[in-house]
């Protein structure tokens, strides 16, 4: 069998062929890049993160006893009052005027976080027509009197819309 002459000259078929290089620098800028971004983001969802229970969790406050719920404190938020509770008493009414009823209720939930067996966890009832924003003030008034879980809820509304 005769070969053409350039097949001589050139070498074997792999011989001719080369091995490609791959730049690969855009990918590593790429990489570069997005990585302190991503890493930055999960960052600030941690920040963002407010802890609370929906709904309470009965589990954690049994009594030992019966098997009967402890009573927590409950802040109900209408929208003329804030009211502090405790099981079916009332223990303060705050009405919401000036806006000073948030630092009032910050001390009397001090007052009150002291004479009640779980320390730690409060319920925030809440009305409908209350804004969000009355809302985020008062759990974060909660967390400021040392309650670390809080728990929000609805509150009842009367027939006759009392508020």
């Amino acid at each position: 069998m005769n070969f053409p002459s350039f097949m001589h000259a050139a070498g074997a078929p792999s011989d001719v062929a080369e091995t490609p290089d791959i730049d690969v620098t855009p990918v590593m800028n790429m990489f570069v890049i997005l990585i302190p971004f991503l890493v930055s983001m999960a960052v600030f969802t941690q920040l963002s993160i407010l802890e609370l229970s929906l709904p309470p969790n009965v589990g954690a406050g049994l009594d030992d006893s019966g098997g009967k719920p402890k009573l927590k404190l409950t802040v109900v938020l209408k929208q003329r009052y804030l009211a502090i509770t405790h099981g079916a008493s009332m223990l303060d009414s705050i009405p919401r005027e000036d806006g000073d009823e948030y630092d009032l209720l910050r001390e009397r939930l001090v007052l009150r976080r002291e004479g009640v067996e779980i320390k730690d966890q409060v319920i925030v009832a809440v009305g409908d027509e209350v804004p969000m924003g009355v809302v985020v003030r008062v759990m974060d008034r909660c967390r400021e009197a040392g309650f670390d879980k809080t728990a929000l809820s609805s509150t009842a509304e009367a027939k006759g819309g009392g508020s």
